[in-house]
């Protein structure tokens, strides 16, 4: 019944677990490397007395190694033993399928970060076009070494039996050809490469509904799995097609860590350099195969002006083959002039 699994599995919820601490602390090497992976050239990232890291790069710091092991030091805690008492149950597939996240400040070179997190609710059983299974969503509290809160993030993950794909020519999940025509606000071809010019963008041009730039980003094998590595996510499915087989999928695809990175590349690259994501919520849908192309795009919903500048407030989406890979808003600081 599907109450009685719900029920064996909320025993695990509102316990806070932890901490969970970082193998190094933050490096310049990490944060190049995450910036190779993502394309991202913002200065404000390059080595120097004022270097900052990616605030997308949050998550990464705590990961585990290659064996899933955490940090010297760190609880003994299961963190996700639901998902492995999920799987006991014949649900082992996982992908993570949002994120909603606050950040509180950029984190520097020689920072410890460390973690908490408490699973807050589980879903009844439900059916997706992936298979039958579990929606689990976890709070997860990103502190530095002084107990210092940097960031804090809801994640919702779905624990699955995925569906069984008997031909993967006709697959739901198989990019359509790369020559399909993708559609975000009725675009019939690929915007040419944009890159920011890193400049704080004038607050004072913005109003609700201005247009951010499009940006296409091809999605290829090396993407995804130079990704997956600059985020310390080793998980199978990123980077062996059996098992994103078995998890339902045509081909291995892109893990939620650089789908973010990739949405903070976006919206610094709009807002300047000088700018600040203080928050990101987004959902991920169709996901990002290889061979496909994602046109990224936003819009302004409000600017509010503050005693440092502005508060823009924005959504944004990625479209590929498939449909919407992505869909969410945001929140960044700019700095300048006092908006009027």
């Amino acid at each position: 019944m599907i109450e009685s699994e719900t029920s064996e599995f909320g025993g695990l919820v509102g316990h806070r677990k932890g901490p969970y601490l970082s193998f190094n602390p933050v490096s310049a090497t990490q944060i190049w490397q995450w910036c190779s992976a993502m394309g991202d050239r913002n200065p404000s990232y390059n080595p120097g007395p004022h270097q900052i890291a990616p605030p997308a790069m949050m998550q990464m710091w705590t990961m585990r190694d290659i064996d899933d092991n955490y940090a010297q030091c760190s609880t003994m805690a299961a963190p996700y033993q639901v998902f492995d008492d999920m799987a006991q149950k014949g649900y082992p597939a996982n992908v993570a399928v949002s994120y909603d996240i606050t950040f509180l400040r950029y984190l520097r070179v020689g920072d410890q970060a460390r973690h908490y997190t408490t699973v807050v609710n589980i879903s009844e059983k439900k059916k997706t076009a992936l298979g039958i299974g579990f929606f689990v969503t976890e709070q997860v509290e990103y502190l530095t070494r002084d107990e210092q809160l940097f960031a804090r993030a809801l994640i919702t993950y779905f624990q699955y039996r995925a569906n069984p794909i008997a031909d993967s020519s006709t697959s739901a999940h198989k990019p359509k050809s790369t020559n399909a025509k993708v559609e975000p606000s009725a675009v019939t071809e690929l915007p040419r490469e944009w890159q920011g010019d890193f400049v704080d963008i004038d607050i004072n041009a913005l109003e609700k509904g201005s247009k951010l730039p499009q940006l296409a980003i091809p999605i290829t094998h090396k993407l995804i799995v130079g990704g997956a590595i600059a985020c310390q996510d080793f998980i199978p499915v990123h980077h062996n097609v059996a098992a994103a087989k078995a998890a339902g999928m045509s081909d291995i695809f892109m893990n939620i860590l650089t789908t973010s990175g990739l949405s903070a590349r976006y919206l610094s690259d709009w807002a300047g350099q000088g700018s600040r994501l203080k928050k990101i919520q987004f959902s991920l849908l169709a996901p990002n195969l290889p061979g496909d192309t994602m046109i990224m795009q936003g819009e302004v919903e409000t600017v509010t002006a503050t005693t440092t500048g502005a508060e823009v407030a924005l959504n944004f989406a990625g479209k590929n083959g498939l449909g919407y890979h992505i869909k969410g808003s945001a929140t960044l600081a700019l700095p300048g002039t006092q908006a009027q």
